[in-house]
């Protein structure tokens, strides 16, 4: 790649760097939230003339991924069903009929499909198709010499689909006289950006953001109020973070891990009730982006601890050897107190340099939604009833 990361300087004043790609790895980690957290946040983190150029393998990739348990669970719904009628002798025909045609897998797929678009659009971006005259032999020519990305993994079969996309990408560059910045955590990726004269490659989000992150007077001064305005918590400002926390932890996907018991049982646990306790934010660690084309609007990245209190549904079952099925022989509900880490984007409007924060109008954004909880070991409570 060209000697260096370019500083941010360097992009905004020769802009020869125009637009940016993001691998599956990166929006697969972000839980394939468009609209929410730091994929939201990158429209007005990045300069408004850097665009977002993603390519059809990303596109496939991400689809595919997300309907994957969509289509798991309408399986999974169907087996219930079958043995439901298996064990009760009910006839629920009619209700399988009705849950087949259904058109929920045709109806996720579209809502899928219309985020993505809607991420590429808001970024003024474009997905690249696969195509080229060249394309096949370049892919070829790299596997046979073990050329990136074919020479980091054994399975180098596996490398296809990047290797198209990344040829694509520098096409496009050496088409339009410009450079880009990758954004992937493979190392096939940054391997072939060392070797390009025209693509860049960082490892993370956050890397490639930092690249724009507003330094100076004007960002102290900004710091200062949102520093002064979290610390007073009291305030309007704090309480509508705080409002957007509970609502986030509040209305997430938990999952139960490192759930077990020491009897011969099988246990289930679920999470069935969740409770906001309290948040620390970490007032010596704001980051900044002003927007380049309007005074007016800021984006502000801030790390959030989040204290929560969850109630758990526990189940225990035992094979019955005669009915060859398993039954529910005890139940117990557990509390646990969690602390998760999260990342918390705010959209600031108004007088930026000039008003209160209680003053700016907000929009709070968290990169979050799903969670887990490590329960360790439940046992059921028989009592001395059950004996």
């Amino acid at each position: 790649m060209p000697k260096g990361l370019p500083s941010a300087a360097d992009l905004i004043a020769e802009r020869a760097v125009t637009f940016f790609s993001v691998d599956t790895d990166i929006i697969q980690g972000l839980g394939y939230k468009f609209e929410e957290g730091a994929l939201r946040a990158l429209y007005l983190q990045r300069p408004n003339w850097m665009s977002v150029c993603l390519t059809e393998v990303v596109q496939k990739e991400v689809m595919d991924h997300r309907m994957e348990p969509v289509l798991s669970a309408a399986q999974e719904l169907g087996s219930s069903l079958a043995k439901i009628q298996r064990l009760s002798k009910v006839d629920i025909s009619e209700i399988s009929e009705k849950i087949a045609i259904a058109p929920f897998e045709a109806e996720a797929r579209e809502r899928f499909k219309g985020e993505f678009n809607s991420f590429v659009a808001r970024l003024t971006g474009k997905v690249l198709p696969l195509s080229g005259d060249h394309l096949a032999a370049n892919m070829f020519s790299r596997y046979f010499n073990g050329e990136p990305p074919f020479e980091t993994r054994k399975e180098k079969k596996f490398e296809f689909p990047d290797a198209a996309a990344l040829l694509v990408l520098e096409s496009y560059a050496e088409a339009n006289n410009t450079r880009g910045i990758l954004i992937s955590k493979d190392g096939g990726w940054s391997n072939f950006a060392e070797r390009s004269d025209r693509l860049y490659c960082v490892k993370s989000l956050d890397e490639f953001v930092s690249l724009f992150e507003s330094k100076g007077d004007n960002a102290d001064r900004v710091k200062v109020k949102i520093r002064e305005g979290l610390n007073a918590r009291g305030n309007n400002f704090f309480l509508e973070i705080e409002s957007a926390l509970s609502h986030d932890v509040e209305n997430a996907n938990w999952r139960v891990d490192d759930v077990y018991t020491g009897f011969a049982l099988r246990v289930e646990a679920y999470v069935a009730g969740i409770g906001y306790t309290d948040c620390d934010l970490d007032a010596d660690d704001i980051k900044v982006w002003f927007v380049e084309h309007d005074p007016s609007l800021c984006t502000v990245e801030l790390q959030v601890s989040v204290a929560v209190n969850l109630d758990i549904d526990i189940q225990f079952y035992q094979y019955d050897s005669i009915d060859h099925d398993e039954v529910n022989v005890a139940s117990d509900e557990v509390s646990r107190d969690v602390t998760i880490d999260l990342d918390v984007y705010l959209t600031c409007k108004g007088e930026l340099l000039q008003e209160d924060v209680d003053e700016w109008d907000i929009e709070v954004t968290i990169s979050g939604g799903r969670y887990r909880v490590d329960v360790g070991e439940v046992n059921p409570d028989f009592g001395e009833d059950d004996y």
